[in-house]
């Protein structure tokens, strides 16, 4: 595509405006509660939930805290068998977890395992050649749809 008729798809798009919102977070002052609360009256949590009011020494503190936890990464999206999806995530939503977070913690305690680590590799071996099968069925079925038109 030349960077003219690319240009020209830029400029035809209608972007819509959006209203700025809100921040829920920061407590809404009110003028008649300004006059009655002193600043020492102000709430660890209130100054916590507006970053323009938060002392540096608070994101020192806080940058420190987060450097105790694991970094995380984004993982490329998972495909699941449809009922076990389905399972799964009934399963994760009851106990309040993500399914990222559950597959994390059933690493962490099988690989400590190393006869669970193999009925596991095991599995999922078996599981993996049929998939493969499956993308071969799916496209012997669309090159041979596609030759009989």
């Amino acid at each position: 595509m030349s960077d003219n008729v690319l240009n020209q798809l830029r400029n035809k798009r209608n972007r819509s405006t959006v209203e700025p919102r809100q921040d829920a977070l920061v407590p809404k002052v009110q003028p008649q509660a300004e006059e009655q609360n002193s600043p020492q009256e102000t709430s660890r949590v209130t100054e916590l939930a507006n970053p323009t009011a938060t002392p540096a020494g608070t994101i020192s503190e806080l940058t420190a805290e987060l450097e105790k936890y694991p970094e995380t990464r984004r993982h490329s999206a998972i495909v699941l068998e449809k009922d076990l999806d389905q399972e799964l995530t009934r399963f994760c939503k009851d106990r309040g977890i993500t399914v990222e977070v559950f597959l994390e913690a059933a690493w962490a305690i099988a690989s400590a395992d190393n006869a669970l680590v193999e009925k596991i590799t095991t599995e999922a071996k078996r599981r993996y050649d049929q998939r493969k099968r499956v993308g071969q069925i799916k496209r012997l079925i669309t090159m041979l749809s596609n030759s009989s038109k």
